[in-house]
């Protein structure tokens, strides 16, 4: 069964979020024991991490799925993403929270993140709720993986020494979309507007999130996830 230059594209991105994740978190949650690391990791984390590991491994698999037109199975298995998204969205904005509550990190730069995690949450309802298109469905679902995958490449480019550099952070956090969308537009010749949704929320969250984070008004929402996803569980 030969696979169409847009499954192997999607392929392509399933084994690039793998590799992408794994690295990212390899010292400090899948081989943490291979590293010096001082303390075990929190409970919360420890859930967040196989929940989010949960969610880009079926993502991979509902590729591989599609690939070989398992249909079938990609639907079904399609319920148990929403379920896995369901603990995602606690378990996600739990520990970013957490470090704006206890002051570990400032409201702006817990704010980037509760934007890139909203981001990944919303872009999922959309996909799912196009479900039945599936050209909009899989480059939703890419966005919502692309957003869903900052905090690992923020961990990579420390290999590199890049951790200041946002051009290589949001340059290789955007690339999968980027790819996309010159895949689109070459082969159909025109602009596909869905896949510029990614890169205008990555950029527009870099460019412009501080501007509310840093108002009462953010500073207000901050205390009010606070009060959602914290507070309950202390």
């Amino acid at each position: 069964m030969k696979a169409t230059s847009e499954n192997r594209y999607f392929i392509f991105s399933a084994i690039w979020f793998l590799l992408i994740v794994f690295w990212g978190f390899a010292p400090s949650f899948y081989l943490s024991k291979y590293f010096d690391n001082p303390e075990p990791l929190p409970v919360h984390l420890f859930i967040h991490g196989i929940s989010f590991t949960l969610w880009v491994l079926l993502y991979a698999v509902q590729v591989f799925l599609i690939r070989y037109r398992n249909y079938k199975t990609h639907m079904t298995l399609g319920i148990l993403g929403v379920v896995i998204m369901a603990v995602m969205i606690p378990t996600g904005f739990f520990p970013v929270v957490y470090k704006a509550y206890v002051g570990t990190n400032t409201v702006d730069v817990a704010g980037h993140n509760v934007f890139r995690l909203l981001s990944a949450y919303i872009l999922f309802g959309f996909a799912f709720a196009y479900r039945k298109k599936a050209f909009l469905h899989k480059r939703l679902m890419l966005g919502c993986m692309v957003m869903c995958t900052s905090a690992a490449i923020f961990r990579v480019s420390f290999d590199f020494g890049l951790q200041a550099s946002q051009l290589f952070n949001k340059g290789i956090q955007i690339f999968p979309a980027a790819v996309l969308f010159l895949f689109d537009f070459v082969k159909l010749k025109k602009v596909v507007w869905v896949d510029l949704i990614t890169p205008v929320l990555v950029l527009g969250i870099f460019f412009f999130a501080d501007y509310f984070w840093l108002s009462p008004m953010g500073a207000a929402f901050m205390d009010m996830l606070a009060a959602i996803f914290v507070k309950p569980f202390l």
